[in-house]
């Protein structure tokens, strides 16, 4: 209960804007709400994605695919469908309500069986998929990759297009996230080794690279990239590799394709973020997952706003229909109404 009244008063303190008319800065409108009791207890949640009607699917590490619509839970695995316990990474669905998932292969469920699409069906090697996104053709974009092996695929609904650094311009092998802008061009966050990342940009046909020396400095390893409406990239930084904790390390930055703008974190000298995960909102609010001392943050408007809600992590972030905002934990899911 003490978790739950420290979240209540993180929220009052939010007021959502009607999207850019607004000119004073220091009257950000942010939506107000109240947390929810945890929901899908006991469930380690890593991607939340909603349908048309409003209907939550959520990925897990290793218990499947969840059907949510707050009265009745379906859950699909390894003993009623072809998935297996391997975690699911990404779940979006497109026009028709066919539900895309990024798991040890990319699946498709269209509401009556699943489909299994191998690596092997598009010519690579057997990798898991990390990251989807569908472009305003309805063509999927997938990453099939691990490090030195694979890369991104385009499935045009007919036919499978694979592309690698030996066939294509892509730096790197490893895609560890995707986004797509509001021109429809795909960006794709690639580790390719510490300290050896790049971000790309497919515009049509057309690949265009962004090493450090574009980006402005040299990123440490890429966690997961998100785009605004204003067309800025948000991507945040991860040091799981790292042998060694520091303080001041960037976590989060902001490209819009000719600069950098890292984004300082409050105390950044003396508390030391890991980043989870990002998302921006419909109001354009970013939010960012931490471990540690701090475990939430909205970004709006140049100012942080932080609150300890002890969720022990959220791993995914979702926003439905109504606007709500779905936090994905290691024990469930709470929703800020």
């Amino acid at each position: 209960m003490k978790n739950n009244y420290q979240f209540v008063l993180f929220i009052l303190l939010l007021i959502s804007c009607k999207n850019g008319d607004n000119p004073d800065p220091d009257k950000n409108a942010r939506n107000h709400g109240e947390l929810s009791e945890i929901v899908l207890k006991n469930y380690f949640i890593t991607a939340i994605a909603f349908d048309k009607n409003g209907t939550a699917w959520l990925g897990t590490i290793n218990q499947g695919l969840i059907k949510y619509d707050r009265e009745i839970t379906t859950v699909y695995n390894s003993s009623n469908s072809l998935l297996t316990n391997a975690s699911i990474n990404d779940i979006q669905i497109d026009k028709a309500g066919n539900v895309w998932i990024g798991s040890d292969d990319l699946i498709k469920y269209d509401g009556s069986k699943f489909t299994r699409y191998d690596a092997k069906t598009f010519g690579l090697q057997k990798n898991y998929v990390g990251s989807i996104v569908i472009d305003n053709a309805e063509n999927i974009w997938f990453s099939c990759s691990s490090f030195k092996s694979g890369g991104l695929v385009k499935y045009d609904g007919t036919k499978f297009t694979a592309f690698t650094p030996e066939n294509s311009r892509l730096p790197g092998n490893l895609i560890q996230s995707m986004t797509i802008d509001q021109n429809d061009n795909i960006w794709l966050a690639i580790n390719d080794g510490i300290n050896n990342l790049s971000l790309t940009r497919i515009s049509g046909n057309q690949m265009t690279v962004f090493g450090p020396n574009e980006i402005g400095f040299t990123p440490y390893y890429f966690g997961n990239v998100v785009i605004n409406k204003q067309n800025e990239l948000f991507i945040s930084l991860s040091y799981g590799l790292s042998s060694t904790m520091k303080t001041g390390r960037p976590q989060i930055f902001k490209f819009n394709g000719n600069k950098s703008t890292i984004l300082n974190l409050p105390d950044e000298n003396a508390i030391i973020y890991n980043t989870q995960r990002i998302f921006t909102d419909k109001n354009d609010q970013l939010w960012a997952s931490f471990s540690g001392e701090k475990d939430c943050g909205i970004f709006i408007n140049n100012q942080w706003d932080f609150k300890t809600l002890g969720t022990e992590g959220i791993f995914a972030f979702g926003q439905n229909p109504e606007g709500e905002i779905w936090l994905g934990t290691g024990k469930g899911v709470y929703i800020l109404k």
